[in-house]
C-alpha cells in the first residue's frame, strides 16, 4: 500500500464525471471471480469508509504513514470529494469494496498523488496494479502529467507495483513517480513492450524523475 496524507490540500480541481464513464475497460476482472472494477462516486463513500476502517494496524501504518484511529480514518473517508479525487474501486459479488486506488490533486498543477489498498485475501494477484492503472488512465486523460507515490521504503509490494507500471524510484527512498506518455508513438511503443499493462484500453506512460515540488508532511496524530 502507498500512503496518503490525511490533510486536504488545494490543487487542480478536475471536472466531475459519472462513475465508471471515464475509466477504460470497466468490467468484471479475469482471474478475480465475481469482482468488478469501476469508478466510484459520492454514493460509494460509505463503502470506502468501511474498507479503510477494515485495514489492520500494519496496513494502516503503510496506508496512512502512522497509527491512525478509527475516528481519523472515518473523517478522512467522509471528507473525500469524488469530483476532485479519482476513486477506482474493486467490488465483490455482494457489492463490498475490497480494493481502492485514489488519485488526488496536489498543490502542483497537473500532478496527482496515488494511494492504493487491497484486502489481504486478494493481494499478490495483480488487483492493486489494475486499480492503480485505472486511476492513472483517468487522471492522465483529464490532464495530469505526472503521478507521485510516497511509501515506506520497505514496502516491497508497492515498489513492485510501481515498477510493473513503468515507474521510477527516487530520488530518495520511499518516493517514486510515473509520467504520462508524451505522444502517440510512445504509446504504441509502450503498448508493444507491455501489452498487459492496460487490457484493451489506452493507458500509456513513461518514467520521469521525482517532481521538484515536495509533498507536505503527513498530519500528526497522538497515539
Amino acid at each position: 500500500m502507498t500512503t496518503m496524507m490525511l490533510d486536504r490540500r488545494p490543487g487542480i480541481r478536475l471536472p466531475s464525471e459519472p462513475a465508471g464513464s471515464a475509466m477504460p475497460g470497466a468490467s468484471s476482472e479475469p482471474g478475480h471471480a465475481g469482482l468488478r472494477v469501476r469508478r466510484l462516486d459520492a454514493t460509494d463513500l460509505p463503502a470506502v469508509e468501511r474498507h479503510l476502517l477494515g485495514l489492520g494496524p500494519s496496513d494502516r501504518r503503510a496506508r496512512f504513514f502512522g497509527n491512525r484511529t478509527d475516528a481519523t480514518i472515518a473523517a478522512y473517508a467522509r471528507g473525500l470529494d469524488p469530483s476532485a479525487a479519482i476513486l477506482i474501486g474493486a467490488l465483490d459479488a455482494g457489492g463490498r469494496l475490497v480494493g481502492l486506488a485514489e488519485a488526488h490533486p496536489t498543490d502542483t498543477p497537473h500532478i496527482v498523488e496515488i494511494a492504493v489498498s487491497v484486502d489481504p485475501p486478494l493481494r499478490r494477484r495483480g488487483l492493486g496494479q489494475r486499480l492503480v492503472a485505472g486511476a492513472l488512465a483517468v487522471a492522465f486523460a483529464r490532464g495530469a502529467e505526472s503521478a507521485e507515490f510516497v511509501f515506506a521504503s520497505d514496502n516491497r509490494a508497492l515498489i513492485g507495483l510501481v515498477r510493473a507500471l513503468g515507474g521510477r524510484m527516487g530520488p530518495s527512498l520511499g518516493r517514486a513517480s510515473i509520467r504520462r506518455a508524451a505522444d502517440a508513438e510512445q504509446h504504441k511503443a509502450e503498448t508493444a513492450r507491455h501489452p498487459a499493462r492496460w487490457r484493451g484500453g489506452t493507458l500509456s506512460f513513461r518514467v520521469s524523475p521525482w517532481p521538484r515540488a515536495q509533498l507536505p508532511s503527513p498530519a500528526k496524530e497522538t497515539p
